[in-house]
């Protein structure tokens, strides 16, 4: 080979090192954003829907926590919410509940509330304690009350 052809070739592969850094960086920052967007969602332990809100009410009586809220195709009965769908289990066992429960995916764009679910989930993962698991739970209900569907 002559230098020529070395310059060449040490020429190319500059080229490919700062254009394969540069399409890397882009593939980045896009799996960034796209993580930051799925950091928004959390899941609802929904325990029924009901079109009567009186037949809701004989239903959660025994409920220690929950809320509810009105849509169009009736009354929403949330008994838990988290960012960690593998703690369903965990917080249907510490209510003791024998229905089923369906996860419901929401988004919420709440830092503030997005931060404080993130320290009970923890707190949750951390503990097998029931008392501990359903005070979080009445908490992180509570806060969600306070600073998601006030302020709709």
């Amino acid at each position: 080979m002559n230098k020529n052809s070395i310059k060449y070739v040490i020429i190319a592969i500059l080229i490919g090192t700062i254009l394969g850094k540069y399409v890397f960086n882009q593939y980045k920052n896009e799996s960034m954003k796209a993580m930051a967007i799925n950091e928004n969602y959390v899941y609802m332990l929904q325990y029924g829907v009901y079109i009567d809100e009186n037949n809701m009410k004989e239903n959660t009586k025994n409920l220690k926590n929950f809320f509810y809220y009105s849509m169009n195709d009736g009354f929403h009965v949330i008994i838990g919410i988290t960012k960690k769908p593998e703690l369903k289990e965990k917080i249907i066992n510490a209510y003791d509940i024998k229905n089923d429960i369906y996860l419901k995916k929401i988004e919420v764009n709440n830092d503030e509330f997005i931060k404080l679910l993130d320290q009970y989930d923890n707190l949750i993962s951390k503990t097998n304690d029931n008392d501990v698991i359903t005070a979080s739970q009445k908490q992180i209900l509570s806060k969600y009350q306070e600073i998601i569907l006030e302020n709709e």
